[in-house]
């Protein structure tokens, strides 16, 4: 797994890549927490070279959500592949999240400028 950061004005855009599994979630956490440390609260996390992920997985998004929440922030989900999709849709995990196709789409979306949060 290979996880990337930046930051786009006040937003910390997060790629998660290759496989989101048990083995590797608690990476996953650690990193979110440390990127956020200095008190951000808006964070899109780029799923669109996320090629497998497991019930774990889904268990660290929704731990992003709730952890980004108690600081009063939002999280939006963007790039899905149809394999992410699909699993994050039976699960309903999907319903937690405000998804977009893009990156481009989800920073609109965090300036005001677009209300449909299920784009992609």
């Amino acid at each position: 797994m290979i996880i990337t950061q930046r930051k786009e004005q006040d937003i910390d855009i997060v790629e998660i890549s290759e496989r989101m599994v048990m083995d590797n979630v608690a990476e996953v956490q650690s990193s979110i927490k440390s990127i956020t440390q200095d008190g951000s609260v808006k964070l899109i996390l780029d799923l669109s070279q996320l090629v497998h992920i497991d019930s774990s997985g889904c268990s660290v998004l929704i731990w992003a959500l709730k952890y980004i929440k108690t600081r009063e922030g939002k999280v939006a989900l963007c790039g899905l592949t149809s394999n992410v999709r699909a699993l994050l849709e039976l699960t309903r995990v999907i319903e937690l999240f405000s998804v977009f196709a893009s990156i481009d789409e989800a920073l609109e979306a965090f300036a005001g400028k677009s209300t449909d949060s299920k784009k992609q």
